[in-house]
């Protein structure tokens, strides 16, 4: 059973979750959601988009408008403010234009930045003015960015090697750069965290699952801030949520005929 009261407030550190919802739950808010409660801490969520997808495809984005969700954030943050804060889908311009005036009030709490920038069906979520401001405004704020390959080619375009685009991020002035490593074509998943105070990164290996996910780069996000909000370092808070990613992943579950969703409940083991 949950402790209410004063017990439940100090060990359950608030999260804002700010991303679209995904009618399916493998994904956006729901997922952001479920991970966060799973890792003990309190999911504050705001959304940015409304979207009509499945695990196989999606179909449509509605964008919230701008002052609907100012007003929305304004009133949560008359009543909480949050240990961390996990961003995925930003819905529109205008909308990660609120955003970054919300950043630059709160410049003390740690930002995971997912960049979603197309789903996995190749849909965009994000066009090129919407990344150019995300890399100038919104990226400055950033604890942690959580590209995997397809999207830091995407952010830093070019033949440049991985390292050398996450330290074009780094320099761009994010505080460090966790790149997954599952569309490389190899037999294991390398992950690789790199930071400004270190000349090497932290490579992380996992076996690699055998089937298509809906909402791994949400969970491994969302679970970064989690553990970020609880007050782990840096290197401690990849580990666990890779870790806490990887096995909601193997216990996924088959519920269509589209990808596996993974399952975020899980023991106590990360508590």
């Amino acid at each position: 059973m949950i402790k209410t009261g004063s017990q439940f407030q100090k060990h359950y550190p608030c999260v804002l979750a700010i991303g679209g919802h995904d009618p399916s739950g493998g994904a956006g808010v729901i997922a952001d959601a479920q991970t966060l409660l799973a890792l003990k801490t309190w999911p504050l969520t705001l959304i940015t988009c409304l979207t009509a997808q499945n695990t196989r495809e999606l179909c449509q984005i509605n964008p919230q408008e701008p002052e609907a969700f100012a007003a929305q954030l304004a009133a949560l943050l008359k009543d909480f403010r949050p240990a961390a804060i996990k961003l995925g889908v930003t819905g529109s311009l205008a909308l990660q234009e609120v955003l970054a005036h919300f950043l630059n009030r709160y410049p003390d709490i740690p930002l995971i930045l997912d960049p979603v920038i197309t789903s996995s069906s190749g849909t965009g979520f994000a066009d090129q003015e919407q990344l150019s401001h995300l890399k100038s405004e919104l990226l400055p704020h950033t604890t942690v960015i959580t590209p995997n390959l397809p999207e830091l080619d995407l952010l830093i375009p070019g033949k440049a090697s991985v390292e050398q685009k996450a330290r074009a991020l780094i320099k761009q002035g994010c505080k460090a750069v966790l790149v997954t490593g599952t569309h490389a074509q190899t037999r294991g998943v390398k992950n690789l965290l790199f930071t400004a105070s270190s000349a090497d990164p932290v490579v992380s290996r996992w076996e690699r699952l055998p089937h298509e996910y809906h909402g791994s780069g949400c969970t491994l996000a969302s679970a970064l801030a989690a553990c970020l909000a609880r007050g782990e370092p840096l290197d401690k808070a990849s580990t666990l949520a890779q870790d806490f990613t990887w096995q909601s992943l193997e216990n996924a579950l088959k519920l269509t005929e589209g990808q596996h969703l993974p399952l975020r409940l899980q023991s106590s083991t990360h508590g």
